[in-house]
């Protein structure tokens, strides 16, 4: 049999220059999160499949999860988000302080067509507060992600952060003359707007929801929070009042980029509150970068006290080809990191002194690549110079009777001979003269 060279479809595979670029991003993500105090946690791969049929929706796992049975008869699935996870550690009766400010960068699972964007195994940050009942939660939620697009030096138009209510919604909703019990049908049916085709999208929703698509249509065609439409029909309504109120504080706080969209409603069913999208803006990468919203009831489905959280889940891909789309990487991530010095080892004869002159260098805080093979000198120096080190450290007869290493700076070819702990300490200066 054949073994073929190709991973299975949309699974992840990096390479070393792959890496580079997601090692900067994540990097760029936790001191974003830091600087808000948030700390990082993980959970399970593997979870029930009952845990994600109750929280997030029957679509998702039914339809978008990989699912299985293992040699004990569990009906078990892949991760494909984190959320109800992190509700059932928070509700397993540790003592947990709150308000919870945790951090996650999971992989994750979904059984979908893979396309730009969108693969089925996939790394994300999940970003959560838990325990804290008012707005503020969701404002410093929402900051983080501000934040985190700003850090990577994004250019005011390139992106915006969309958010709505669920509440508001559904108020809305039930003024159009929508039953509570179709609520859910419609969120489904708003969310999929951007998603699909205008012709397509209202066939599905007609046959979805029948004479009540008309409502989703004027709902979706609300303008802003100054529609006259909200006033008329919801009047002094608290979710109206906590959106408005939201959105200014955001504003105050500086996010220029911040809008209210009737048409985020996100598609998973625990969302009670607060719901927004980072969207590109650009032109060749439009899309929903990121979403996110407020889970009030989820932690409290376990049994336990109840309690309030807000959160987001930000694919590292997404924001990878938003980055790329507008010149965002640094241009050093092209290449790999130079190691400071390279050991250039003589002949075999010489190695085990070469691997003890190393092990020092390394103790000392230096990246070292020595050469395994013991090449010719030539080639040796040749690789030296590829790779970008700016020393090399020769073992040769010589030096190993003298207990000494002959350390030539890349730059200026000067050479000189020396203990192994003044060759550390030159190559720390950047001197080796």
């Amino acid at each position: 049999m054949d073994l073929s060279t190709r991973p299975l479809s949309g699974m992840r595979q990096l390479y070393p220059a792959d890496m580079r670029i997601e090692n900067c991003i994540v990097e760029k993500i936790r001191l974003a999160g830091a600087a808000y105090g948030f700390e990082e946690y993980d959970a399970p791969t593997l979870e029930p499949v009952e845990l994600f049929l109750a929280k997030s929706g029957s679509e998702l796992v039914l339809e978008q999860s990989y699912r299985f049975t293992d040699r004990g008869g569990r009906n078990l699935v892949m991760r494909p988000e984190l959320t109800p996870s992190l509700a059932r550690m928070i509700a397993s009766g540790q003592d947990i302080a709150v308000p919870v400010r945790w951090m996650s960068f999971p992989i994750c699972f979904r059984y979908e067509r893979p396309q730009r964007g969108r693969v089925r195994e996939f790394r994300q940050f999940n970003c959560d507060i838990l325990g804290v009942r008012d707005e503020s939660a969701d404002v410093e939620v929402i900051l983080v992600l501000d934040r985190i697009v700003r850090s990577f030096g994004a250019c005011e138009g390139t992106w915006a952060i969309r958010l709505s209510n669920r509440e508001l919604a559904s108020e809305l909703l039930a003024a159009l003359g929508v039953p509570a019990s179709s609520h859910q049908d419609a969120f489904a049916v708003i969310d999929r707007k951007s998603k699909l085709p205008p012709e397509e999208w209202s066939a599905w929703g007609v046959e979805k929801l029948g004479t009540g698509f008309g409502a989703v249509e004027r709902l979706t065609e609300c303008t802003g929070l100054d529609d006259p439409i909200l006033d008329s029909m919801l009047g002094a309504s608290r979710s109206l009042g906590s959106m408005r109120a939201l959105v200014g504080t955001l504003r105050e706080a500086g996010l220029s980029s911040v809008t209210f969209d009737p048409c985020i409603v996100r598609g998973l069913d625990y969302y009670t509150g607060t719901v927004f999208e980072l969207t590109d803006t650009g032109g060749a990468n439009r899309r929903a970068i990121c979403g996110g919203g407020r889970y009030d009831n989820l932690v409290g489905l376990f049994g336990g006290r109840p309690m309030t959280g807000v959160g987001f889940g930000l694919g590292i891909l997404t924001l990878r080809l938003f980055l790329e789309t507008y010149g965002l990487l640094p241009a050093e991530l092209s290449s790999r990191r130079p190691p400071d010095v390279y050991v250039a080892v003589f002949s075999p004869a010489e190695r085990d002194t070469a691997f003890r002159a190393a092990e020092v260098m390394r103790s000392s805080g230096l990246t070292v690549e020595m050469d395994l093979e013991c090449r010719s000198l030539g080639r040796q120096f040749g690789t030296a110079s590829k790779i970008g080190a700016r020393f090399v450290a020769v073992i040769g007869p010589q030096e190993v009777s003298s207990g000494s290493v002959s350390l030539r700076d890349m730059r200026t070819a000067v050479q000189r001979t020396m203990s192994t702990a003044e060759a550390v300490r030159a190559i720390e200066s950047g001197n080796a003269d």
